[in-house]
């Protein structure tokens, strides 16, 4: 094998777990918007349950997420400066969505 094509060949195998978490997320946080909740758990074991427009939030929240990812993934292959701008423009909007919809869910 090339020396060259090695390290692109472990980036490669090693991005499968990646890939297979992220597919495992989309499939847990689209079961959760169809159903219109999100369960959020910290780490001394509590569990948080939102319904409705939080819920609704949280979720689009973690799509914008796994699309953030996958902006900067993107910008890693391309190395374009609009990619940076739309990769830090979707992480700011997931980020916000993510934090309104739980301060709207806890109080």
């Amino acid at each position: 094998m090339n020396m060259s094509k090695r390290p692109n060949f472990i980036y490669m195998a090693g991005m499968i777990p990646v890939f297979f978490v992220v597919g495992l997320l989309i499939f847990l946080t689209f079961d959760n918007l169809l159903s219109s909740r999100a369960v959020y758990g910290d780490k001394f074991g509590n569990a948080y349950e939102f319904e409705g427009l939080a819920a609704i939030l949280v979720n689009l929240g973690i799509f914008g997420l796994i699309g953030w990812l996958g902006s900067y993934l993107a910008f890693l292959v391309k190395r374009s400066p609009k990619l940076m701008r739309f990769h830090r423009a979707i992480g700011v909007v997931s980020g916000v969505c993510i934090a309104v919809g739980l301060l709207y869910g806890l109080s």
